[in-house]
C-alpha cells in the first residue's frame, strides 16, 4: 500500500487571528483503493479525539486540563402539556466528541447525540440522564425529570 503525505499550510490575513482556523473542516476525497493521511498540529491541544466513521469523521482538539465532559441537561419547554414534544439538550462542557453522548430513560435510551425529543400522551414524570465522552474520558451522568401535565 502506498501512502502519500500532503503538507497543508493555513494562513490568514493580519486582521484574522490564527485561532479562527480552529473550526475548519478538512475533507479529503480519494479513490476507494487509496488511503489518505492528514497531519494536524496545534500547540493549544493536549490531545485530539477522532469520532465518526469513514468517510465522515471529526477531529476534535482537547485542551489540557479540560477533563471529562460535565453535563447539565435542560428541557424546552420545561413544563410540557400532555401530548407536547419536549427537546432535552445535554449542555456538556469540555468538548464532548460528536455522537459521544449516552442517554438513558424511556425514548432517549440508546441515543448518542446532544439532544433527545420526547412526547407523552398522558400525565407522568420521567427521569432522563445523559453523560458524554471526550479524549479525557467519560463524564458522570446528569439527570433531569420532565413532568407532563
Amino acid at each position: 500500500m502506498l501512502l502519500k503525505t500532503y503538507r497543508l499550510l493555513f494562513s490568514t490575513p493580519a486582521s484574522v487571528p490564527l485561532a479562527a482556523l480552529a473550526g475548519i473542516v478538512l475533507i479529503c476525497l480519494s479513490a476507494p483503493a487509496t488511503a489518505a493521511t492528514v497531519t494536524h498540529t496545534n500547540p493549544n491541544c493536549s490531545s485530539f479525539a477522532l469520532s465518526g466513521t469513514p468517510p465522515n469523521q471529526t477531529l476534535t482538539c482537547v485542551t489540557a486540563g479540560a477533563g471529562a465532559p460535565v453535563c447539565a441537561p435542560t428541557a424546552s419547554p420545561a413544563s410540557p402539556a400532555v401530548g407536547q414534544s419536549v427537546t432535552i439538550t445535554a449542555n456538556c462542557s469540555n468538548g464532548p466528541i460528536a455522537n459521544g453522548y449516552v442517554w438513558t430513560g424511556a425514548a432517549c435510551a440508546g441515543l448518542t447525540g446532544a439532544t433527545c425529543t420526547v412526547t407523552k400522551s398522558r400525565a407522568m414524570s420521567v427521569t432522563y440522564s445523559v453523560s458524554a465522552s471526550n479524549a479525557s474520558g467519560a463524564g458522570s451522568a446528569a439527570q433531569i425529570t420532565i413532568t407532563w401535565q
